[in-house]
This record gives C-alpha cells, structure tokens and sequence, in this order.
C-alpha cells in the first residue's frame, strides 16, 4: 500500500522515484512529547472524530514539512535531526473556506480536547483557545477520492471477483475431469489383470478422498 503524506492538502505519495527527486517520507515520532508537538503543528482535526487529529502506525509526514536544517545529512540515508518539528504547512483556499463554514455552524462542539494518549494528558486547558482557531478541520483521508472514482473501484473488485470465481470452477471442474479419467483407467488397469484387487481399492479409496477435499 503506498504511503500518503498525512498533511491536510498535501499530495505527496511514497514512490519508487520519490528518493530520486528528494522527497523523503518521516513516520511520527515514538516520543510522545515530540509527537504532541508534530501534532498541534500540522493543525489538523478529525471532524468524524470532533477532535483533534491523531497519527496511526504507519503515518508519515514527507518532508516538504521540514526546514533544510531539520535534516542529517551526513549518512547516506537522509534523517532527521532528533526533536526536529515540522513547520512548513501551506492552508490552501479551499480548505480555509471549509474551515469558515465549519466555524460558522452555531451548534458545532469539539468534544475531545485536550488530546490524550492512553489516558494522560498531552495539551493543557490553557492551550484549548490558542490551538481552537487554529486548526484546519478535515476529513479522515481514509476516504480520499470521491463518489466516481469509488464507484469505479468497487465495479473494478467486482468483476474481479468474478473473475475469480470463473477461474475456481475451471479448477475445480478439470479436478472432476481428471479424477473420473483416473477412476476409468485404474478398473481398465484391473480388468486387465495389470494390477490387484487390493491396489485398485488402494487406488479409488485415494480417488473418493481427493473428491471430498475438493467439495
């Protein structure tokens, strides 16, 4: 599964190619204290969730985020330097005037701040106001193309899976065919005194055994 920059309006995808054209790719820190603060950074908030927007394993920030100076650059593999935060986000129009709109609903209540992890708090009540206005509200990116586009990929798993199914019962059907071939040649075999009793026995048991695998 590719990898998506976790910014709100950010495209970045983790490529093959993406190395070549020094886009780099950063999961969040285990830190928790350093995850707070990529966190509130990014500004993002998760509206299913009317909280603040939290990272999940596998989540990654590229690092159009990252001042110049965040990086390591003295080993091959680019890295960043330890307690670097990201502060490079861009608010495109169109998301400011979402987040407009979403201010301007009377009845709309952010129910999960502060944020908290595992039961303790991370941001304090004194910082609710000066983070509130700040954040840009965004839907999950688990739902990242729209109606068409879906639509397009459920007709594409469909016929798939049907293609599928097909190809089972042409397995399935050549199986019948094979073991109805082996069944006539092992009575041919002891009709002509090739082989015994016994061994033919030995033989269909095997034959009926491969059947019921199959059903």
């Amino acid at each position: 599964m590719v990898k998506c920059c976790s910014a709100i309006g950010c495209a970045s995808r983790c490529l093959p190619n993406s190395k070549l054209k020094g886009l780099t790719f950063h999961v969040f820190p285990t830190d928790e204290n350093i995850k707070r603060k990529w966190v509130l950074a990014m500004k993002r908030l998760d509206v299913n969730a009317a909280g603040i927007w939290e990272p999940k394993k596998g989540d990654v920030l590229c690092s159009r985020h990252f001042k110049k100076t965040d990086f390591d650059r003295s080993t091959p593999n680019t890295k960043l330097k330890p307690g670097v935060v990201p502060s490079v986000f861009e608010s495109p129009d169109h998301l400011q005037e979402k987040k407009e709109k979403l201010h301007c609903r009377k009845n709309f209540i952010l129910k999960t701040l502060p944020v908290t992890n595992r039961g303790h708090q991370l941001v304090g009540a004194s910082c609710i106001e000066e983070f509130q206005s700040q954040f840009i509200f965004e839907h999950s990116y688990s739902v990242m193309d729209s109606p068409k586009k879906l639509k397009h990929k459920l007709d594409h798993v469909i016929i798939e899976l049907e293609n599928t199914k097909e190809s089972l019962q042409n397995v399935l059907n050549r199986e019948k065919h094979f073991q109805k071939s082996l069944r006539k040649t092992i009575r041919e075999l002891k009709d002509e005194c090739l082989i015994s009793q016994e061994t033919a026995n030995r033989l269909d048991a095997f034959c009926c055994e491969c059947c019921e695998s199959t059903e």
